[in-house]
């Protein structure tokens, strides 16, 4: 048991933590400008919103160059479309049911997409390579399989949670095999259902990756549970990671609609400056 300073110690950090999510507004009102500089932002939306209008608000505010969704429904794809795409003329949908649903949406051309299924059909990534004013990217949205998924009362709870870590950690190699065969500066983000440190995440730690969150000027808390939920975020399992890239800054914004805040990044291509 710990004790009363303790407690109250966790308390207030708990609060500091929820009160330091910048609005997507205030996220977008304090960007760095400049030709090379680039902003990306992930968002597990939900199965399609709650409503769809509430993530599409947050993200029109956010105003990023490239969103990568997760979670993506018809319904939410066709809300997506009827609202922001004129700015997001650029986009690899794959939308589906309930939580199955990936896209990549982008203002700027986007060209080798592909949808892979790194060994799980109800759960694929979206990959592309985005020309942006500072470069050429490729970019990597990922939906990773939850620690519980598949969970029954028959099930072995333990087990089934080290079969998850390696479909995770099989994702996330798949990945990084697609993003080796094109080579080039890459950014891997999305509902990556682990906190820093875990399986998957190490996999690709180790293969260079640096974790967005981790830069200067960082504003990043838990990003599950969220708005939706009647908990504290406790979580931090939405990620932005790359390699080849100088990030800049990183935030969890304060948006609701989902049981996910959404993680923003900016950054500029290595060896060109904003």
């Amino acid at each position: 048991m710990i004790g009363l300073a303790a407690a109250l110690s966790l308390g207030v950090g708990l609060i500091l933590v929820v009160l330091d999510r910048p609005t997507p507004a205030a996220w977008s009102r304090n960007g760095v400008s400049g030709a090379a500089a680039a902003s990306f932002l992930s968002f597990n939306v939900l199965t399609g919103g709650a409503p769809a209008e509430i993530a599409l608000v947050a993200i029109d505010a956010a105003a990023p160059d490239v969103v990568c969704l997760q979670e993506l429904t018809p319904k939410m794809a066709e809300a997506f479309v009827g609202r922001l795409g004129n700015q997001y003329p650029h986009r690899i949908f794959e939308p589906r049911p309930h939580v199955q649903g990936i896209g990549i949406a982008s203002r700027y051309p986007l060209t080798g997409g592909e949808i892979l299924t790194l060994g799980l059909r109800h759960l694929p990534a979206a990959v592309a390579a985005v020309t942006l004013p500072g470069g050429r990217i490729h970019v990597a949205c990922v939906h990773m399989i939850p620690p519980h998924a598949g969970f029954g009362k028959a099930d072995d709870l333990l087990q089934l949670y080290e079969d998850n870590k390696a479909i995770r950690i099989g994702q996330a190699r798949g990945i990084l095999e697609h993003l080796e065969s094109v080579g080039g500066p890459a950014i891997v983000l999305g509902d990556f259902n682990e906190w820093p440190g875990q399986a998957a995440l190490e996999v690709l730690r180790t293969a260079g990756f640096t974790d967005a969150c981790r830069s200067r000027h960082s504003r990043c808390g838990p990003t599950w549970p969220g708005y939706v939920v009647p908990l504290p975020a406790l979580f931090r399992i939405d990620h932005i990671l790359g390699r080849g890239v100088r990030f800049t800054g990183a935030a969890v914004l304060e948006a609701g609609g989902s049981d996910h805040y959404p993680v923003a990044a900016r950054f500029a291509v290595m060896g060109i400056e904003p």
